[in-house]
């Protein structure tokens, strides 16, 4: 679905149906304090388990925590920002660069709130969630052990604006301990509704990373960084340079200092934690400080105190840190030719990955990868130049990096690049070729993987295929002999992956997918293109009804016989079989891993016409084994792997060559009803899954023209669920 229908800031969505002003009124009628009742003040809130040896937590308002409590002391500042007992650097970082701009601050935090005027211990914050702003009320209520705030708290005792944006989000997650491990991307997005980027370090010689990041932070771009931890048991460790390892810095300033004839180029971070700082050249306590005039310290604003914010030169920035994330809130700020003003145009999708219907895997699984959403994008209006192999261009080159995965999460990915690698040097190839090309800017985020107590984001990545006068559907054959003209990079488990993609002029679809088949997920997809060109979604996977092809095969000469000696030698009264009966005869026709148990005959023999008798005559028994043995036939075609189960995809195959075409609907609902919550179905399931879609379309054909207004595919779905 397109943008407009996403919230924006000044219209947001209402976080559980809490709309702010209905109950900070009722609370100032009432004389009373707001207290949520969506997000308790207990340890369902909390999430983690506390150590049942330290002090009891309790839930305290800021007045009952400090009598001169506010909302802000002073102004808004990064050392307002201090992380408590909670694995969230991530998001800190995020919000210590949100509070050097100003405008930005102010959609997330508004500043008409306080602890004095109007209090009744309610406030408000806005995050942007997936193409959306969403308003998300809290009560005041913050826990505290040993007489101090539990997690996030202000330098300034008294001020607790940051612990209560820190409540507002983790309530939006779930709770506080979902907010353990992450990237700073998702801060900085959900605090911007900007795009986040990942630049390696190593990529710039020291002078041209100043320059960047000098240029970024003028332009508003958000930016952190992060010193990445080769394993897990280095997550939190300290240098000897006294930073730590696997741990999110913002990024604040950048200036420059002159000593005698050479020029200093500085940066400026903050460490979360409020404390452990730098150590080396140009730390907070280094004498080269003493070379330095005086107004030149003054204009650093140098303070030498353990407040987690320093300075460094940026040679050894350089050296000792790995990686920069950069969020942009304008596009602009993310093409290479952001010194033009620019027109862009931005489409926004929310999809699915449904097991057995749209969750296809990477290109590894060439069988089912066709199955995965896809967005057609028709490109008309070519805005650059071919790039070529131009060295000089570090800044578009880095872009064009995939994001990456932030050591403190729980697992690193492999690495691996799951795709064939002749596919990455195609696609690198068309982003060398010279000529007039489309700019895209493309954003792939899997959605809601924060839960209570849990952190599980897939491994996701996109594809775009140039798609040229094709005709019907994009099938396997397709995807298997064309190779993608732009790709996200690697497959990576983080919660969204961006690459800015430069395409020649024509029409091209865009698979959003996960690494491994049939792993449920929902994911959001932003695509910014410039002025002139179009984006639209269009389904080539599925079809868009169901029908049945009658299959008639005439019985083998052998099953006529054995069909005749069973009813000739069995104890048939009035030359009928029973299911029970019907079951041995099956099951001696069928190989041994495929026999049928008792309650499908049933269902084989209920769907006969029998006239009230359910039991089968000569005619029909026959007419069901060769049924069954064409079925059989069906299902060894299609387990491919021979395991004597079906997967999602493979049902959808065998479904389609046993005369049943099904939408993606109808798949779904069908596994859902026969696949028993299981990822694999039996034969027994998927003959169970035919007789029952044959006999509802024998009845639905059998109603009369009024009663089918309604259409096939709705009819089915409703009685598929009963």
């Amino acid at each position: 679905m397109a943008s407009s229908k996403f919230r924006s800031i000044e219209s947001p969505m209402k976080f559980k149906d809490q709309d702010y002003k209905s109950l900070r009124d009722a609370c100032l009628k009432s004389g009373s304090l707001f207290c949520d009742t969506t997000f308790l003040a207990d340890q369902n809130s909390i999430g983690m388990p506390v150590d049942p040896n330290t002090d009891k937590v309790t839930w305290l308002r800021p007045k009952e925590i400090c009598d001169n409590a506010v909302f802000v002391e002073g102004t808004i500042g990064t050392t307002d920002i201090c992380q408590g007992q909670l694995g969230n650097c991530w998001l800190l970082a995020a919000l210590s660069c949100l509070t050097m701009h100003p405008e930005l601050f102010v959609k997330v935090v508004s500043s008409e709130q306080s602890l004095t005027e109007g209090y009744v211990g309610i406030f408000y914050f806005h995050f942007w969630q997936y193409g959306e702003w969403v308003e998300v009320v809290v009560d005041d209520r913050l826990p505290v052990r040993g007489g101090r705030l539990l997690f996030s708290y202000s330098r300034s005792k008294n001020e607790f604006w940051s612990a209560l944006v820190e409540k507002a989000y983790a309530k939006l997650m779930g709770s506080y301990s979902s907010l353990k491990g992450g990237n700073i991307s998702e801060g900085m997005e959900d605090f911007t509704g900007g795009i986040a980027y990942s630049q390696l370090v190593s990529a710039y010689k020291p002078p041209v990373l100043w320059r960047q990041l000098t240029a970024s932070l003028s332009r508003g771009t958000l930016l952190s960084c992060f010193i990445q931890a080769k394993t897990s048991r280095e997550i939190g460790t300290i240098t000897s340079e006294g930073l730590v390892r696997g741990h999110a810095y913002a990024i604040t300033d950048t200036n420059k200092i002159q000593i005698d004839s050479t020029e200093v180029l500085l940066v400026k971070l903050r460490n979360p934690w409020g404390f452990v700082e730098y150590c080396g050249p140009w730390s907070d306590k280094c004498k080269n400080w003493k070379k330095v005039a005086k107004a030149e310290i003054e204009k650093l604003q140098l303070q030498n105190m353990e407040d987690g914010e320093f300075w460094i030169a940026v040679e050894a920035f350089s050296s000792l840190f790995n990686m920069v994330e950069l969020c942009s809130v304008k596009p602009d700020s993310l093409s290479s030719d952001s010194d033009s003003a620019s027109s862009w145009f931005l489409t926004e999708y929310e999809g699915s990955w449904i097991p057995g219907c749209s969750a296809g895997g990477s290109r590894k699984y060439r069988r089912s990868f066709w199955k995965n959403p896809n967005f057609k994008l028709s490109l008309t209006a070519a805005d650059v130049e071919g790039q070529g192999d131009d060295d000089d261009d570090e800044d578009d080159a880095n872009r064009s990096n995939p994001n990456y995965q932030l050591s403190m999460t729980a697992a690193d990915v492999d690495g691996q690049d799951y795709d064939d690698e002749d596919d990455a040097n195609a696609a690198a190839q068309n982003q060398k070729e010279k000529g007039k090309k489309c700019t895209l800017l493309v954003e792939l985020l899997q959605r809601d993987r924060r839960s209570k107590n849990k952190v599980q984001f897939l491994h996701i990545a996109f594809h775009i295929y140039k798609v040229e006068n094709q005709v019907g559907k994009l099938d396997e054959a397709f995807f298997s002999s064309n190779k993608p003209a732009g790709r996200s990079g690697k497959y990576q488990a983080v919660r969204g992956v961006y690459n800015r993609v430069l395409l020649e002029p024509g029409n091209y679809v865009i698979i959003p997918s996960t690494y491994r088949p049939n792993q449920p997920g929902d994911f959001f997809l932003r695509i910014y293109a410039k002025t002139g060109n179009t984006l639209g979604r269009e389904k080539f996977t599925c079809s868009t009804n169901f029908f049945m092809t009658v299959m008639s095969n005439p019985p083998l000469p052998e099953d006529q016989m054995r069909v005749n000696n069973w009813f000739d030698q069995e104890d048939v009264s009035d030359d009928r079989l029973d299911a029970a009966a019907f079951m041995r005869l099956v099951n001696s026709v069928l190989e041994k891993d495929y026999h049928l148990p008792l309650e499908t005959c049933r269902q084989l023999v209920l769907g006969e016409d029998t006239r009230g008798k359910a039991r089968l005559d000569r005619t029909q028994a026959l007419k069901l084994v060769t049924s069954l043995r064409n079925l059989q036939s069906t299902f060894f075609k299609h387990d491919e792997d021979s395991s004597g189960t079906m997967s999602p995809f493979e049902l959808t195959e065998a479904l389609n060559a046993s005369g049943l075409k099904c939408d993606s609907e109808v798949v779904k609902v069908v596994w859902e009803r026969f696949g028993s919550g299981e990822i694999h179905l039996p034969f027994h399931g998927f003959v169970s899954c035919v007789t029952r879609l044959r006999a509802l379309h024998e009845l639905y054909e059998s109603e009369n023209l009024e009663k089918k207004k309604s259409g096939l595919k709705t009819w089915l779905l409703r009685l598929l669920a009963l």
